[in-house]
């Protein structure tokens, strides 16, 4: 019998407020429905009917919502989830708790992946001093070290400054090939702990692995080729701020010539092979070593009793000596006697003995009005460092007088200078800036200052990207009249420095820009996804990329929000979820058509054709890729939104790819030119390279292959311009079939040096299809010379990929291996010639 729901079942539904991973909330909504009594098929039927009675044309198939109750998803379709929800509960407000679990779940997993990995420690502080037995327990006895070292210790007892005093040592030394360092975040106040995964992203980047190649990698993959890479090799390797063993244990290089330092403010006895070193506070030693360096060995050594009190006074730990010395060094009208005297009557004064907030306490109450209001406006917000103009910003003031501020602050201990130019919080410090802004500027004096942050960051990113991708300006907000109070934007003037400090300011921007999506500002976020795609795509800042367009679902402008789940559709294709990505596009083309946006909508089918094509369900594609050329003649017969028809380009791919689409390839070559002509009015180099390469590819195929050849050497050209590089191996394939079809006995040998080169490129960025047309296309070049073991060894490469992909490709190839003669070998004086 039908279960009709008619009977409520007894107690309590599941509730997802604790659910803390994606697999945890599928576990809680299946729970859900054996609650509810309810099977899948009655589920998707329930689902059906309240969409088509609110009047929503979208309706899942059966498998989407079957796959909303399996687990292994890095996401799910959160209006399906609340439909889902809603239909097994029959609750509004019981629907709402779904959503907001999936937003908070996918908030903290999207933080996670944003990670940086530098080549270099953070900069050695100059007062650095004690430590001498520890730093010959990590430098070794005269020759390089290896394996692994973990130190151990509380907060602010000066781990991370070894490590970086222990990095620098160790390569001026020489002996190790690279360097890989990296903040795991275990105990960031505003980020979540990195993910592994995404620390061997950055780190099989930073090791010369091509992001395109990292994104087809599974994790396991990727283990398995960091640890390939670092075998044999010298490389330093440190995990700073480590939160447990299962962050770090994936992390691990198995050979033996590495040496790893990991810090971590827990004991980490999972980590075999450790040789350990439990940092402690300064001996009485050590801390008048450190007040001689900073305060003044003068002073420190008229009054050493007096400065040995003080050191006791902050319980020795480096942290809080630090910054009370830097406090006596800035006042030389006060004795060592007058610095006592207060901090014995501020530490009467406080609940708790806490040095670390003694010290502070004391440094802050010293400052000057303005540095005690810039080093509370800095803490606000999640970013891990930040320049002075966007210091500037927080503090509404302009960066000259904001610069001797952070001066200021760095004497008195109260900030780092990791790298140059770059300014940030120790962890306790920044909890501590924190409480105090909380504590004397009103909310709404904060939220102000974080909506200059936010303002800053648009324009500066808007200005930076109008270098890195000038074509696409005209889809930015402009950036801000210079000199505009607070929004002093960096000197950026070409495509070089603004690639440079978008680098040095991702992980911030990043940050913040999901912290805006959780605060109050989802706005901001729809727009720094729309802003910083282009960037993050091109450099396959793939997982980054995947956690701001995630966020940007939740932007309250429609427009945005299907751009941004175009966007994270597109992401998710780069890193090999072919399914998660047409359950993407499907959302965004919803959106796109809720808001009338037609051009989107073409933009979205052809992405969504290419997909199915990947995926070798060629019907479907073709029907998708039809419906966007069916966008694109209406539009053109319209006249309509001429300067939006190249904004997309890859809505135009089908151009090429199905010329048969239309009633006669003249009429295809009309619709490219006329997209050509707007691309370059506009200045849009992505749709004008495409442009051409599917203008190349459609003469060829209607026998003008002369024609075709200059269409496409011209493409090619601005494709390696603009490092579209899955572009250029798309054309250099077409090149080599275009070569084949002229006329002459050297084409075969010219096709084959495109081929070879095609291969060679698909084997750097993963993309085994192009690579596979490459091979195949090389082998037909061989066979045609009379080489059949070549053609043969070329083709049976062909046929496994294509295999391996599923596409049909793989059955004519296989056809072409049985026709030949494995006793052929090629003739005398073959080789292949220079194009």
């Amino acid at each position: 019998m039908r279960d009709t729901g008619a009977r409520r079942p007894p107690g309590d539904p599941p509730d997802p407020g604790g659910a803390r991973t994606m697999d945890e909330l599928v576990a809680c909504l299946r729970a859900l429905r054996g609650w509810a009594g309810l099977s899948e098929r009655e589920v998707h039927r329930r689902v059906s009917r309240a969409r088509a009675a609110r009047g929503i044309p979208e309706v899942p198939s059966y498998d989407t919502v079957h796959r909303c109750f399996q687990q292994g998803r890095a996401r799910l379709n959160v209006d399906l989830v609340e439909d889902i929800a809603r239909a097994l509960v029959g609750d509004e407000a019981a629907a709402g708790r779904w959503r907001g679990a999936h937003a908070r779940i996918i908030g903290a997993v999207a933080g996670s992946g944003v990670v940086t990995v530098a080549d270099a420690p953070p900069a050695d502080l100059p007062a650095f001093s004690g430590r001498r037995d520890a730093l010959r327990a990590l430098l070794g006895g005269g020759h390089p070290p290896a394996g692994l070292r973990v130190i151990e210790g509380m907060a602010g007892v000066g781990k991370t400054a070894l490590a970086a005093r222990a990095a620098h040592l160790l390569r001026r030394q020489g002996g190790f090939e690279a360097t890989l360092w990296v903040d795991l975040n275990g105990y960031a106040p505003d980020l979540p702990p990195a993910d592994p995964l995404a620390v061997l992203d950055a780190s099989l980047r930073r090791l010369g692995m091509s992001a395109d190649r990292v994104r087809l990698l599974t994790p396991q993959a990727r283990a398995r080729e960091f640890h390939r890479r670092l075998a044999g090799r010298r490389v330093l390797l440190v995990l700073d701020n480590a939160g447990d063993e299962e962050q770090v244990r994936p992390l691990l290089p198995e050979g033996p010539g590495c040496l790893t330092l990991v810090t971590s403010r827990r004991s980490l006895p999972g980590l075999p092979g450790a040789r350990r070193l439990r940092l402690d506070v300064f001996s009485p030693g050590e801390a008048m070593e450190l007040l001689r360096r900073t305060a003044g060995a003068d002073r420190v050594d008229t009054d050493p009793g007096t400065a040995a009190r003080i050191a006791e006074s902050v319980g020795h730990l480096p942290l809080a000596l630090g910054v009370v010395a830097g406090r006596i060094g800035g006042r030389f009208g006060w004795t060592l006697a007058d610095h006592l005297e207060q901090l014995l009557g501020h530490r009467d004064r406080l609940r708790s003995e806490d040095s670390v907030e003694l010290a502070l306490r004391l440094s802050y109450e010293s400052l000057a009005p303005g540095c005690r209001r810039l080093f509370r406006v800095l803490a606000l917000g999640p970013r891990p460092d930040l320049d002075v103009y966007a210091a500037a910003a927080l503090a509404d003031d302009d960066p000259a007088g904001v610069r001797a501020r952070l001066e200021t602050l760095l004497a008195a201990n109260l900030l780092r200078e990791p790298v140059p130019g770059r300014y940030a919080f120790h962890d306790l410090v920044r909890i501590y800036a924190t409480a105090q802004a909380h504590e004397h500027d009103p909310a709404h004096a904060r939220r102000a200052a974080l909506a200059r942050l936010l303002d800053h960051d648009r324009h500066a990113v808007s200005l930076a990207m109008d270098h890195f991708a000038p074509y696409e300006r005209h889809h930015r907000p402009p950036p801000c009249t210079p000199g505009t109070p607070g929004t002093v934007l960096p000197l950026l003037t070409d495509r070089r420095s603004a690639t440079a400090w978008l680098e040095a300011e991702r992980a911030g921007l990043i940050a913040t820009a999901l912290h805006a999506a959780e605060h109050g500002r989802p706005d901001h976020t729809g727009k720094m996804s729309a802003i910083l795609f282009r960037y993050l795509d091109v450099g396959g800042h793939y997982q980054e990329a995947e956690a701001l367009h995630t966020r940007a679902d939740l932007t309250p402008d429609p427009h945005d929000r299907a751009q941004a789940l175009a966007r994270l559709g597109a992401v998710r294709w780069r890193v090999g979820r072919d399914l998660d990505a047409i359950e993407d596009f499907q959302q965004a083309l919803a959106a796109f058509r809720g808001v009338g946006d037609r051009v989107g909508e073409g933009w979205v089918l052809g992405n969504t054709g290419e997909v199915l094509q990947h995926l070798g369900r060629l019907p479907e594609a073709r029907e998708h890729f039809g419906q966007a050329l069916a966008i694109a003649r209406q539009l053109r017969a319209r006249r309509e939104e001429d300067g939006k028809l190249g904004d997309r380009g890859v809505m135009y791919e089908p151009l090429g790819r199905y010329p048969k689409q239309f009633a006669h390839p003249s009429e295809a070559l009309e619709m490219g030119r006329e997209i050509l002509g707007i691309a370059r009015r506009i200045g849009d180099r992505v749709s004008e390279g495409q442009v051409l390469g599917s203008l190349g590819s459609i003469l060829r195929q209607d026998g003008r292959p002369a024609q075709a050849l200059n269409h496409l050497r011209q493409a090619l050209t601005i494709a390696r311009a603009i490092g579209h590089h899955v572009a250029e191996v798309a054309l250099l394939n077409e090149l080599g079939a275009t070569l084949r079809a002229l006329p002459g006995d050297g084409r075969w040998a010219r096709a084959a040096r495109y081929y070879r080169e095609a291969a060679a490129r698909a084997g750097e960025l993963g993309d085994r299809y192009e690579g596979a047309r490459a091979h195949e296309g090389l082998g037909h070049c061989r066979s045609a010379a009379g080489d059949a073991p070549g053609a043969r060894a070329a083709w049976r490469r062909a046929h496994a990929l294509f295999a391996e992909l599923g596409t049909p490709e793989a059955e004519a190839v296989a056809r072409r291996l049985a026709s030949l003669d494995a006793a052929d070998v090629p003739p005398p004086g073959y080789r292949d010639e220079p194009v």
